[in-house]
């Protein structure tokens, strides 16, 4: 599960300033890692942002795991996330998850989650494609992203039983991406790598210009870029 990425260009706005010129930590990314995984430290990069790295809610694969269902899990898991944010002063968040984070991630957002009007953006890199994403709801505030990288799409077809392979998934078996792009409402983007790895800096976790209308482009649905 690599951090790193190969960096891209983005429209971004400049770190924002508190009254004295200091760089202004209220812009949080919250980093939600995959299963057998651990959160890290609090700290605020070269660009004055907060990272907010937590641990999920259940134990898995030797690590940490997040699972965001059934609804009292979900809650237990959302808290952790709202718990984090309001404890580091977070005004405007992007929330970023990788792999089995990836799909709480997606769970956040079609359950319209807003953390009070904070949330910006959610991206969703290399998630396991379960039934988390049926009946999709989202905010119209809030802006989405979807990264595919493919390493897990031999595995991850429609109908797959996810216990096969241990991995946690809504509803017990993968709908495969393109119906889960579909449910999202969102096209899905190439990463940069062909492995499962974590896109780290992805271009949208620079840029803090809230969308117009806040949607995604949802205009071909499920189309490679």
């Amino acid at each position: 599960m690599g951090a790193s990425g190969a960096a891209s260009a983005a429209a971004t706005a400049p770190p924002s300033t508190d009254d004295d010129g200091e760089p202004d930590s209220s812009r949080c990314i919250v980093r939600l890692h995959g299963k057998g995984g651990a959160g890290r430290e609090t700290y605020v990069d070269d660009d004055g942002v907060t990272n907010v790295l937590p641990s999920g809610n259940a134990d898995g694969w030797g690590g940490r795991q997040w699972v965001y269902f059934p609804d009292d899990q979900y809650e237990v898991a959302r808290r952790i996330i709202a718990d984090a944010i309001d404890a580091r002063g977070c005004k405007q968040v992007i929330v970023d998850g990788f792999s089995n984070g990836a799909s709480f991630a997606a769970k956040l957002y079609c359950r319209g989650e807003t953390f009070g009007d904070r949330l910006l953006r959610v991206v969703i890199d290399d998630p396991v494609p379960d039934a988390g994403v049926l009946e999709c709801h989202p905010d119209p505030s809030v802006d989405l992203v979807l990264y595919w990288s493919g390493a897990l799409e031999a595995t991850a077809k429609p109908g797959w039983e996810c216990s096969e392979g241990d991995w946690t998934c809504e509803g017990g078996s993968t709908i495969g991406i393109e119906a889960y792009a579909e449910a999202l409402g969102a096209n899905v983007k190439d990463s940069p790598f062909d492995e499962h790895e974590w896109y780290w800096d992805a271009p949208e976790l620079k840029d803090w210009t809230a969308r117009d209308a806040g949607v995604a482009d949802t205009s071909e649905p499920a189309q490679r870029s």
